[in-house]
Protein backbone atom coordinates (compact mmCIF):
# COMPACT_ATOMS: atom_id res chain seq x y z
CA UNK A 1 0.00 0.00 0.00
CA UNK A 2 3.20 2.62 1.04
CA UNK A 3 4.82 1.49 -2.13
CA UNK A 4 1.56 2.16 -4.35
CA UNK A 5 1.09 5.57 -2.46
CA UNK A 6 4.91 6.65 -2.95
CA UNK A 7 3.95 5.40 -6.94
CA UNK A 8 1.50 8.48 -6.97
CA UNK A 9 2.93 10.91 -5.36
CA UNK A 10 5.76 11.07 -6.42
CA UNK A 11 4.76 11.94 -10.15
CA UNK A 12 2.26 14.55 -8.44
CA UNK A 13 5.55 16.20 -6.65
CA UNK A 14 7.36 16.32 -9.55
CA UNK A 15 4.47 17.77 -11.60
CA UNK A 16 3.86 20.20 -9.14
CA UNK A 17 7.15 21.19 -8.82
CA UNK A 18 7.27 21.32 -12.34
CA UNK A 19 4.76 23.91 -12.58
CA UNK A 20 5.96 26.40 -9.73
CA UNK A 21 9.12 25.83 -12.06
CA UNK A 22 7.42 27.20 -15.42
CA UNK A 23 5.66 29.94 -12.76
CA UNK A 24 8.43 31.14 -11.18
CA UNK A 25 10.88 31.25 -15.06
CA UNK A 26 7.58 33.12 -16.91
CA UNK A 27 7.71 36.01 -13.66
CA UNK A 28 11.06 35.83 -13.88
CA UNK A 29 11.16 36.62 -17.69
CA UNK A 30 8.60 39.30 -17.71
CA UNK A 31 10.23 41.03 -15.05
CA UNK A 32 13.49 41.30 -16.99
CA UNK A 33 11.68 41.99 -20.21
CA UNK A 34 9.31 44.80 -19.02
CA UNK A 35 12.47 46.62 -17.30
CA UNK A 36 14.74 46.59 -20.68
CA UNK A 37 12.31 47.20 -22.85
CA UNK A 38 9.81 49.70 -21.30
CA UNK A 39 10.64 52.96 -21.23
CA UNK A 40 11.11 54.90 -17.76
CA UNK A 41 8.43 55.33 -15.38
CA UNK A 42 7.10 58.95 -15.38
CA UNK A 43 4.78 60.63 -12.26
CA UNK A 44 1.47 59.23 -13.81
CA UNK A 45 2.81 56.09 -14.32
CA UNK A 46 4.15 56.06 -10.07
CA UNK A 47 1.69 58.43 -8.46
CA UNK A 48 -1.32 56.94 -7.28
CA UNK A 49 -3.96 59.37 -6.21
CA UNK A 50 -5.00 59.20 -2.56
CA UNK A 51 -9.25 61.21 -3.47
CA UNK A 52 -10.21 58.16 -5.72
CA UNK A 53 -13.22 56.73 -4.53
CA UNK A 54 -12.63 53.11 -3.85
CA UNK A 55 -11.10 51.14 -0.88
CA UNK A 56 -9.34 54.71 0.65
CA UNK A 57 -12.63 56.46 0.10
CA UNK A 58 -15.72 53.76 0.17
CA UNK A 59 -18.48 56.28 1.81
CA UNK A 60 -18.07 57.85 -2.11
CA UNK A 61 -20.09 54.73 -3.05
CA UNK A 62 -23.25 55.78 -0.62
CA UNK A 63 -24.81 58.37 -3.71
CA UNK A 64 -23.74 59.65 -7.02
CA UNK A 65 -23.89 62.92 -5.27
CA UNK A 66 -20.97 61.64 -2.79
CA UNK A 67 -19.22 59.99 -6.14
CA UNK A 68 -19.52 63.29 -7.74
CA UNK A 69 -18.48 65.40 -4.39
CA UNK A 70 -15.09 62.93 -4.36
CA UNK A 71 -14.22 63.65 -8.44
CA UNK A 72 -14.32 67.25 -7.38
CA UNK A 73 -11.36 66.51 -4.59
CA UNK A 74 -9.93 63.95 -6.82
CA UNK A 75 -9.37 66.29 -9.86
CA UNK A 76 -8.24 68.80 -7.36
CA UNK A 77 -5.24 66.35 -6.17
CA UNK A 78 -4.32 65.58 -9.71
CA UNK A 79 -3.74 69.18 -10.74
CA UNK A 80 -1.89 69.51 -7.20
CA UNK A 81 0.37 66.37 -8.26
CA UNK A 82 0.46 65.63 -11.43
CA UNK A 83 0.36 69.35 -13.66
CA UNK A 84 1.67 71.38 -10.79
CA UNK A 85 4.64 68.80 -9.54
CA UNK A 86 7.76 68.77 -9.91
CA UNK A 87 7.25 66.13 -13.06
CA UNK A 88 5.34 67.42 -15.25
CA UNK A 89 5.33 66.50 -19.07
CA UNK A 90 7.16 68.73 -21.32
CA UNK A 91 6.18 67.28 -24.25
CA UNK A 92 4.52 69.70 -26.53
CA UNK A 93 1.19 67.20 -26.96
CA UNK A 94 1.66 65.51 -23.79
CA UNK A 95 -1.37 65.28 -21.85
CA UNK A 96 0.46 66.08 -18.50
CA UNK A 97 1.82 69.27 -19.84
CA UNK A 98 -0.27 72.04 -18.26
CA UNK A 99 0.52 73.76 -21.10
CA UNK A 100 -0.73 71.52 -23.80
CA UNK A 101 -3.93 71.90 -26.08
CA UNK A 102 -4.11 67.99 -25.03
CA UNK A 103 -3.90 69.37 -20.57
CA UNK A 104 -6.65 71.73 -22.18
CA UNK A 105 -9.14 68.88 -23.70
CA UNK A 106 -8.34 66.83 -20.48
CA UNK A 107 -8.81 69.51 -17.67
CA UNK A 108 -11.11 72.13 -18.79
CA UNK A 109 -13.46 69.64 -21.06
CA UNK A 110 -16.76 68.06 -18.50
CA UNK A 111 -15.06 64.89 -20.09
CA UNK A 112 -12.83 63.15 -18.08
CA UNK A 113 -15.73 63.23 -15.35
CA UNK A 114 -19.07 61.78 -14.93
CA UNK A 115 -21.03 64.50 -16.77
CA UNK A 116 -25.23 65.08 -16.77
CA UNK A 117 -26.96 65.77 -20.12
CA UNK A 118 -31.04 67.25 -19.58
CA UNK A 119 -33.54 67.13 -22.52
CA UNK A 120 -35.23 70.46 -22.89
CA UNK A 121 -38.67 69.41 -21.47
CA UNK A 122 -39.80 66.95 -19.56
CA UNK A 123 -37.85 63.93 -19.75
CA UNK A 124 -39.17 60.61 -21.72
CA UNK A 125 -37.25 58.68 -19.31
CA UNK A 126 -32.96 58.81 -18.49
CA UNK A 127 -30.28 56.77 -19.78
CA UNK A 128 -26.91 55.86 -17.61
CA UNK A 129 -24.68 55.34 -20.01
CA UNK A 130 -20.26 54.01 -18.77
CA UNK A 131 -16.85 53.84 -20.62
CA UNK A 132 -14.79 51.56 -21.49
CA UNK A 133 -11.76 50.04 -19.47
CA UNK A 134 -8.60 53.07 -19.65
CA UNK A 135 -11.41 55.06 -21.33
CA UNK A 136 -12.90 58.35 -20.31
CA UNK A 137 -17.36 59.63 -20.57
CA UNK A 138 -15.93 61.20 -23.23
CA UNK A 139 -16.54 57.90 -25.34
CA UNK A 140 -20.37 57.75 -24.51
CA UNK A 141 -20.53 61.66 -25.56
CA UNK A 142 -22.18 60.74 -29.25
CA UNK A 143 -24.54 58.14 -27.64
CA UNK A 144 -25.29 60.35 -24.81
CA UNK A 145 -26.54 63.33 -27.03
CA UNK A 146 -28.14 60.92 -28.99
CA UNK A 147 -30.68 59.99 -26.21
CA UNK A 148 -30.60 63.73 -24.48
CA UNK A 149 -32.46 64.17 -28.54
CA UNK A 150 -34.82 62.06 -28.13
CA UNK A 151 -35.80 63.43 -24.69
CA UNK A 152 -34.15 61.03 -22.29
CA UNK A 153 -32.11 62.39 -18.98
CA UNK A 154 -28.50 61.17 -19.45
CA UNK A 155 -25.69 60.49 -17.10
CA UNK A 156 -22.17 59.03 -18.27
CA UNK A 157 -20.11 57.91 -15.41
CA UNK A 158 -17.15 58.25 -15.02
CA UNK A 159 -15.58 54.71 -13.94
CA UNK A 160 -13.24 54.67 -10.74
CA UNK A 161 -9.75 54.71 -11.90
CA UNK A 162 -10.35 56.72 -15.13
CA UNK A 163 -9.77 60.21 -16.28
CA UNK A 164 -7.08 60.85 -14.66
CA UNK A 165 -3.58 58.74 -14.53
CA UNK A 166 -2.86 55.58 -15.89
CA UNK A 167 -1.20 54.39 -12.49
CA UNK A 168 -5.06 54.71 -11.02
CA UNK A 169 -6.23 51.54 -12.64
CA UNK A 170 -2.96 49.49 -11.40
CA UNK A 171 -4.80 49.51 -7.82
CA UNK A 172 -8.82 49.85 -9.15
CA UNK A 173 -10.94 47.13 -8.23
CA UNK A 174 -13.72 45.55 -10.40
CA UNK A 175 -15.79 46.00 -7.65
CA UNK A 176 -15.18 49.92 -7.48
CA UNK A 177 -16.54 50.35 -10.59
CA UNK A 178 -19.53 48.24 -9.91
CA UNK A 179 -20.21 50.42 -6.62
CA UNK A 180 -20.33 53.13 -8.79
CA UNK A 181 -22.36 51.96 -11.47
CA UNK A 182 -25.12 50.93 -8.71
CA UNK A 183 -25.11 54.55 -7.22
CA UNK A 184 -25.45 56.32 -10.66
CA UNK A 185 -28.23 53.49 -11.53
CA UNK A 186 -30.64 54.31 -8.63
CA UNK A 187 -29.49 58.40 -9.28
CA UNK A 188 -29.99 58.08 -13.18
CA UNK A 189 -33.47 56.58 -12.32
CA UNK A 190 -35.06 59.39 -10.23
CA UNK A 191 -33.97 61.56 -12.94
CA UNK A 192 -36.13 60.37 -15.06
CA UNK A 193 -38.86 60.50 -12.71
CA UNK A 194 -40.28 56.85 -12.93
CA UNK A 195 -40.38 56.56 -16.85
CA UNK A 196 -38.23 54.28 -18.33
CA UNK A 197 -34.80 53.50 -17.07
CA UNK A 198 -32.32 52.36 -20.17
CA UNK A 199 -28.37 51.83 -19.21
CA UNK A 200 -25.91 51.08 -21.88
CA UNK A 201 -21.95 51.18 -22.39
CA UNK A 202 -19.20 50.38 -24.33
CA UNK A 203 -16.59 47.45 -23.67
CA UNK A 204 -15.51 47.43 -20.06
CA UNK A 205 -18.87 49.55 -19.68
CA UNK A 206 -20.61 46.74 -21.30
CA UNK A 207 -19.96 43.82 -18.79
CA UNK A 208 -20.63 46.05 -16.06
CA UNK A 209 -24.09 47.18 -17.60
CA UNK A 210 -25.33 43.45 -17.99
CA UNK A 211 -24.01 42.79 -15.00
CA UNK A 212 -25.86 45.60 -13.19
CA UNK A 213 -28.93 43.98 -15.73
CA UNK A 214 -28.62 40.93 -14.17
CA UNK A 215 -28.03 41.29 -10.24
CA UNK A 216 -31.17 43.56 -10.49
CA UNK A 217 -33.66 40.74 -11.40
CA UNK A 218 -33.30 39.71 -7.69
CA UNK A 219 -32.11 43.15 -6.17
CA UNK A 220 -35.53 45.26 -5.45
CA UNK A 221 -33.38 48.58 -4.19
CA UNK A 222 -31.74 48.53 -8.16
CA UNK A 223 -33.60 50.26 -10.59
CA UNK A 224 -34.21 47.75 -13.72
CA UNK A 225 -33.42 49.02 -16.85
CA UNK A 226 -35.87 48.59 -19.91
CA UNK A 227 -33.53 47.98 -22.51
CA UNK A 228 -29.43 47.38 -22.71
CA UNK A 229 -27.35 49.03 -25.68
CA UNK A 230 -24.09 47.51 -25.67
CA UNK A 231 -21.43 48.43 -27.67
CA UNK A 232 -18.12 46.01 -28.12
CA UNK A 233 -19.22 44.55 -25.19
CA UNK A 234 -16.35 42.43 -22.79
CA UNK A 235 -18.36 39.65 -22.30
CA UNK A 236 -15.52 37.63 -23.01
CA UNK A 237 -11.73 37.81 -22.30
CA UNK A 238 -8.99 35.42 -23.14
CA UNK A 239 -7.94 33.21 -20.69
CA UNK A 240 -4.65 34.30 -20.91
CA UNK A 241 -5.75 36.91 -18.89
CA UNK A 242 -5.08 34.63 -15.84
CA UNK A 243 -1.66 35.40 -16.20
CA UNK A 244 -2.16 38.75 -15.43
CA UNK A 245 -1.95 37.39 -11.68
CA UNK A 246 1.13 36.08 -12.48
CA UNK A 247 3.36 37.82 -14.38
CA UNK A 248 4.04 40.65 -12.23
CA UNK A 249 4.79 38.82 -9.00
CA UNK A 250 8.27 40.64 -8.75
CA UNK A 251 6.37 44.12 -8.93
CA UNK A 252 7.23 44.75 -5.31
CA UNK A 253 10.90 44.98 -6.10
CA UNK A 254 11.97 48.42 -7.04
CA UNK A 255 14.50 47.30 -9.98
CA UNK A 256 11.35 45.17 -11.44
CA UNK A 257 8.16 47.89 -10.32
CA UNK A 258 7.70 48.06 -14.92
CA UNK A 259 6.65 44.23 -14.50
CA UNK A 260 3.39 46.12 -13.13
CA UNK A 261 2.93 47.57 -16.99
CA UNK A 262 1.88 45.60 -19.78
CA UNK A 263 2.65 49.01 -21.63
CA UNK A 264 4.57 52.46 -21.30
CA UNK A 265 3.84 54.95 -23.90
CA UNK A 266 3.75 58.46 -23.87
CA UNK A 267 -0.03 59.89 -22.79
CA UNK A 268 -1.11 62.35 -25.91
CA UNK A 269 -4.61 61.28 -25.94
CA UNK A 270 -7.06 63.88 -23.73
CA UNK A 271 -9.30 61.00 -23.38
CA UNK A 272 -7.53 57.78 -22.73
CA UNK A 273 -4.79 56.11 -22.07
CA UNK A 274 -1.95 55.02 -23.49
CA UNK A 275 -0.22 53.12 -20.62
CA UNK A 276 -1.59 50.30 -19.32
CA UNK A 277 -1.06 48.18 -16.40
CA UNK A 278 -1.15 44.61 -15.84
CA UNK A 279 -3.89 45.23 -12.86
CA UNK A 280 -5.95 46.41 -15.47
CA UNK A 281 -6.23 43.05 -17.48
CA UNK A 282 -6.56 41.49 -14.05
CA UNK A 283 -9.88 43.51 -13.37
CA UNK A 284 -11.12 42.72 -16.46
CA UNK A 285 -10.94 39.63 -16.48
CA UNK A 286 -12.61 38.76 -12.81
CA UNK A 287 -15.59 40.96 -14.09
CA UNK A 288 -15.85 38.63 -16.51
CA UNK A 289 -16.08 35.93 -14.93
CA UNK A 290 -18.26 36.99 -12.06
CA UNK A 291 -20.69 37.91 -15.47
CA UNK A 292 -20.18 34.29 -16.94
CA UNK A 293 -21.41 33.21 -13.35
CA UNK A 294 -24.39 35.79 -12.68
CA UNK A 295 -25.33 34.68 -15.87
CA UNK A 296 -25.36 30.88 -14.92
CA UNK A 297 -27.21 30.98 -11.80
CA UNK A 298 -30.20 33.12 -13.45
CA UNK A 299 -30.29 30.75 -16.39
CA UNK A 300 -30.57 27.43 -13.61
CA UNK A 301 -33.39 29.72 -11.84
CA UNK A 302 -34.94 30.31 -15.28
CA UNK A 303 -34.45 34.26 -14.35
CA UNK A 304 -33.47 35.03 -17.83
CA UNK A 305 -36.50 35.44 -19.21
CA UNK A 306 -37.24 38.70 -16.97
CA UNK A 307 -33.87 40.55 -18.43
CA UNK A 308 -34.22 43.84 -20.54
CA UNK A 309 -34.27 43.65 -23.96
CA UNK A 310 -30.60 43.83 -25.40
CA UNK A 311 -29.08 45.61 -28.44
CA UNK A 312 -25.82 44.94 -29.13
CA UNK A 313 -23.40 46.59 -32.10
CA UNK A 314 -20.39 44.90 -32.77
CA UNK A 315 -17.35 44.88 -35.43
CA UNK A 316 -17.11 41.45 -36.89
CA UNK A 317 -13.32 42.11 -36.33
CA UNK A 318 -12.69 43.11 -33.36
CA UNK A 319 -9.20 42.80 -31.53
CA UNK A 320 -10.10 43.34 -28.05
CA UNK A 321 -13.50 40.98 -27.84
CA UNK A 322 -15.14 39.04 -30.36
CA UNK A 323 -18.97 38.98 -31.96
CA UNK A 324 -19.10 35.29 -31.23
CA UNK A 325 -18.33 35.69 -27.27
CA UNK A 326 -21.45 38.20 -27.14
CA UNK A 327 -23.51 35.38 -29.09
CA UNK A 328 -22.24 32.40 -27.24
CA UNK A 329 -21.78 34.11 -23.69
CA UNK A 330 -25.23 36.84 -23.71
CA UNK A 331 -27.47 36.66 -26.49
CA UNK A 332 -28.01 32.99 -27.24
CA UNK A 333 -28.23 32.43 -23.33
CA UNK A 334 -31.29 35.07 -23.23
CA UNK A 335 -34.62 33.90 -24.22
CA UNK A 336 -36.60 35.74 -27.39
CA UNK A 337 -37.50 39.01 -26.54
CA UNK A 338 -36.52 41.30 -29.03
CA UNK A 339 -33.09 41.03 -28.92
CA UNK A 340 -30.51 41.88 -31.88
CA UNK A 341 -26.97 41.96 -32.83
CA UNK A 342 -25.56 44.64 -35.13
CA UNK A 343 -22.84 43.91 -36.66
CA UNK A 344 -20.11 45.69 -38.87
CA UNK A 345 -19.01 43.67 -41.52
CA UNK A 346 -15.40 44.43 -43.00
CA UNK A 347 -14.99 46.35 -46.29
CA UNK A 348 -15.41 43.05 -48.74
CA UNK A 349 -15.06 45.17 -52.15
CA UNK A 350 -13.87 43.13 -54.83
CA UNK A 351 -10.27 45.00 -55.21
CA UNK A 352 -9.36 43.87 -51.09
CA UNK A 353 -11.13 41.02 -51.01
CA UNK A 354 -7.99 38.27 -51.44
CA UNK A 355 -6.98 40.41 -48.36
CA UNK A 356 -9.24 39.79 -45.72
CA UNK A 357 -8.02 37.70 -43.04
CA UNK A 358 -9.65 34.10 -42.74
CA UNK A 359 -11.60 34.93 -39.39
CA UNK A 360 -13.85 37.30 -40.52
CA UNK A 361 -14.73 35.29 -43.45
CA UNK A 362 -15.47 32.19 -41.65
CA UNK A 363 -17.54 34.58 -38.84
CA UNK A 364 -19.49 36.09 -41.74
CA UNK A 365 -20.44 32.70 -42.76
CA UNK A 366 -21.58 31.51 -39.59
CA UNK A 367 -23.99 35.04 -39.61
CA UNK A 368 -25.11 33.96 -42.51
CA UNK A 369 -26.00 30.60 -42.32
CA UNK A 370 -27.83 30.30 -38.36
CA UNK A 371 -30.94 30.94 -39.48
CA UNK A 372 -32.57 29.94 -36.32
CA UNK A 373 -31.01 32.60 -34.01
CA UNK A 374 -33.73 33.38 -30.83
CA UNK A 375 -32.41 37.34 -31.65
CA UNK A 376 -32.57 39.78 -34.45
CA UNK A 377 -29.65 39.99 -36.90
CA UNK A 378 -28.59 43.53 -39.18
CA UNK A 379 -25.49 43.06 -40.74
CA UNK A 380 -24.03 46.43 -42.20
CA UNK A 381 -21.93 45.20 -45.30
CA UNK A 382 -21.20 46.30 -48.79
CA UNK A 383 -24.12 46.56 -51.00
CA UNK A 384 -22.24 44.73 -53.82
CA UNK A 385 -18.73 43.18 -54.57
CA UNK A 386 -18.12 46.64 -56.95
CA UNK A 387 -18.99 49.46 -54.68
CA UNK A 388 -18.21 50.91 -51.17
CA UNK A 389 -21.70 51.63 -50.42
CA UNK A 390 -23.06 49.70 -47.98
CA UNK A 391 -26.71 48.46 -47.07
CA UNK A 392 -28.15 46.45 -44.17
CA UNK A 393 -28.99 42.94 -44.37
CA UNK A 394 -31.67 42.13 -41.50
CA UNK A 395 -33.18 38.73 -40.46
CA UNK A 396 -35.98 38.71 -37.99
CA UNK A 397 -35.69 36.03 -35.04
CA UNK A 398 -35.88 32.21 -36.05
CA UNK A 399 -36.49 33.59 -39.67
CA UNK A 400 -34.21 32.84 -43.08
CA UNK A 401 -35.13 35.06 -44.88
CA UNK A 402 -33.14 38.57 -45.30
CA UNK A 403 -34.30 41.67 -46.02
CA UNK A 404 -32.17 44.47 -47.98
CA UNK A 405 -32.16 47.91 -46.60
CA UNK A 406 -29.77 50.47 -48.87
CA UNK A 407 -28.28 52.92 -46.01
CA UNK A 408 -26.85 55.91 -48.56
CA UNK A 409 -23.58 55.41 -47.06
CA UNK A 410 -20.30 54.68 -48.01
CA UNK A 411 -16.54 52.86 -47.01
CA UNK A 412 -14.25 56.05 -46.96
CA UNK A 413 -11.26 55.61 -49.08
CA UNK A 414 -8.72 53.50 -48.05
CA UNK A 415 -10.73 51.82 -44.84
CA UNK A 416 -11.17 48.10 -44.65
CA UNK A 417 -12.81 47.90 -41.44
CA UNK A 418 -14.45 49.65 -38.18
CA UNK A 419 -13.16 48.10 -35.02
CA UNK A 420 -13.35 47.69 -30.92
CA UNK A 421 -12.40 51.80 -29.85
CA UNK A 422 -14.14 53.15 -32.94
CA UNK A 423 -18.19 52.14 -32.53
CA UNK A 424 -19.26 54.64 -30.39
CA UNK A 425 -17.24 57.91 -32.35
CA UNK A 426 -19.42 59.48 -35.51
CA UNK A 427 -16.75 60.52 -38.47
CA UNK A 428 -17.24 64.17 -37.57
CA UNK A 429 -15.56 63.63 -33.56
CA UNK A 430 -13.87 66.80 -32.92
CA UNK A 431 -11.20 64.03 -31.87
CA UNK A 432 -11.62 60.58 -32.64
CA UNK A 433 -13.41 61.19 -35.96
CA UNK A 434 -11.58 60.34 -39.65
CA UNK A 435 -13.28 63.53 -41.19
CA UNK A 436 -13.96 66.45 -37.84
CA UNK A 437 -16.13 69.12 -38.80
CA UNK A 438 -14.84 71.84 -39.34
CA UNK A 439 -13.61 74.32 -36.50
CA UNK A 440 -13.41 70.96 -34.01
CA UNK A 441 -13.20 72.46 -30.68
CA UNK A 442 -9.54 73.60 -30.06
CA UNK A 443 -8.55 71.79 -33.37
CA UNK A 444 -7.25 68.68 -31.96
CA UNK A 445 -7.59 65.72 -33.64
CA UNK A 446 -6.12 62.34 -33.82
CA UNK A 447 -8.52 59.90 -35.88
CA UNK A 448 -7.70 62.04 -39.12
CA UNK A 449 -3.91 61.69 -39.07
CA UNK A 450 -2.39 59.56 -41.28
CA UNK A 451 1.08 59.40 -41.34
CA UNK A 452 3.76 57.82 -44.02
CA UNK A 453 7.64 56.96 -43.46
CA UNK A 454 10.05 55.14 -42.25
CA UNK A 455 9.73 53.04 -38.83
CA UNK A 456 11.55 55.20 -36.15
CA UNK A 457 11.23 58.49 -36.95
CA UNK A 458 8.77 59.06 -34.61
CA UNK A 459 8.39 58.04 -30.58
CA UNK A 460 5.40 55.69 -31.59
CA UNK A 461 5.11 53.01 -34.09
CA UNK A 462 3.35 53.69 -37.44
CA UNK A 463 0.84 51.43 -36.47
CA UNK A 464 -0.52 53.43 -33.19
CA UNK A 465 -2.38 55.73 -35.91
CA UNK A 466 -3.25 53.21 -38.12
CA UNK A 467 -6.40 51.12 -36.40
CA UNK A 468 -9.39 53.37 -37.08
CA UNK A 469 -10.80 55.85 -34.12
CA UNK A 470 -14.58 56.48 -35.40
CA UNK A 471 -17.40 54.88 -37.09
CA UNK A 472 -18.05 56.25 -40.38
CA UNK A 473 -21.89 54.11 -39.83
CA UNK A 474 -22.74 56.02 -36.30
CA UNK A 475 -25.68 56.44 -38.14
CA UNK A 476 -26.72 53.35 -37.92
CA UNK A 477 -26.09 53.41 -33.94
CA UNK A 478 -27.63 56.70 -34.10
CA UNK A 479 -31.05 55.39 -35.94
CA UNK A 480 -31.09 51.69 -33.91
CA UNK A 481 -31.72 54.05 -30.44
CA UNK A 482 -34.14 55.95 -32.21
CA UNK A 483 -36.14 52.92 -33.33
CA UNK A 484 -35.87 50.65 -30.00
CA UNK A 485 -37.02 53.83 -28.31
CA UNK A 486 -39.58 54.90 -30.67
CA UNK A 487 -41.00 51.15 -29.88
CA UNK A 488 -41.05 51.42 -26.81
CA UNK A 489 -42.73 54.43 -26.25
CA UNK A 490 -45.57 53.05 -29.13
CA UNK A 491 -45.76 49.89 -26.88
CA UNK A 492 -46.60 52.57 -23.77
CA UNK A 493 -43.07 51.96 -21.70
CA UNK A 494 -43.51 48.38 -22.25
CA UNK A 495 -41.22 46.46 -23.69
CA UNK A 496 -42.75 44.73 -26.67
Amino acid sequence: MQNARRWIVKPLLYVAALAVTVLMTIVLVYAVQARITLPDLRAWHRVVLREEAGARNPAAFESFEAYRQQEDRLFAELRERIYEGPEADTSSLGRYNPHSVVAALALETPYNRSFELAPAGEPRGSVLLMHGLSDSPYSMRSIAETFQSRGYYVVALRLPGHGTVPAALSEVRWQDWYAAVAAAAKYTAARGGGKPFYVGGHSTGAALATLYAVRSLDDSTLPKPQGLYLVSAAIGISPFAALTSVVSGLAFVPAFEKSRWLDVLPEYDPYKYNSFPVNAARQIHKLTGVLADALDDAGSRSRLAAMPRVVVFQSIVDSTVTAREVVRGLLALLPPADHELVVFDVNRIDAVQGLIAPGPLEDLEKIRNATDLPYRVTLIANSGPETRAVAAYTREAGAAEVTKTELGLEWPAAVFSVGHVALPFPADDPVYGIAPSPGAEKRFNLGAIAVRGESGALVLTLGAFSRIRSNPFFDVVRAKIAETLARDEQAGGQRP
